[in-house]
């Protein structure tokens, strides 16, 4: 197992079994708008799916568009069109895309991306959870 400060470092455990990671994303979270680093995936792991629980409703007037990927601001996880980010739900099964498709070259730090437009956002909250399997012939 990897260890490290706390979101810092990938993590694997040592037997076999999908893992997981799970992160909040708040529409007000500090440079949200550039995209804020959460956790990080280990080498070698293959991405399965993520998937998205809005909590409370992102409602910024016009748009409201969440997005997680591998760099800032990214979307090869969870693309503008894959979660309806106005409605209390769970989307689940967002294949990945481009450089996100397994098995990764190196440890890769995952983030997320909150883009509105018209009057702010005053609410929203969701949980991402990405699924992977790591590699475990390392």
């Amino acid at each position: 197992m990897t260890t490290g400060t706390p979101g810092s470092a990938a993590r694997q455990n040592n037997t076999q079994q999908v893992h997981y990671l799970r992160f909040a994303v708040n529409y007000n979270d500090p440079n949200i708008a550039n995209g804020v680093g959460k956790q990080w995936l280990p080498r070698g792991a293959i991405i399965t799916s993520t998937s998205v629980y809005v909590a409370t409703p992102f409602n910024a007037a016009t748009t409201n568009v969440l997005t997680v990927g591998t760099t800032a601001g990214g979307s090869n996880l969870v693309a503008a069109a894959d979660v309806d980010e106005t409605t209390q739900a769970i989307t689940n099964g967002v294949k990945p895309t481009g450089t996100a498709l397994g098995p990764l070259a190196a440890d890769t730090q995952v983030f997320v991306t909150f883009a509105q437009t018209g009057a702010a956002a005053t609410a929203g909250a969701a949980v991402v959870i990405i699924h992977y399997i790591p590699n475990n012939d390392l």
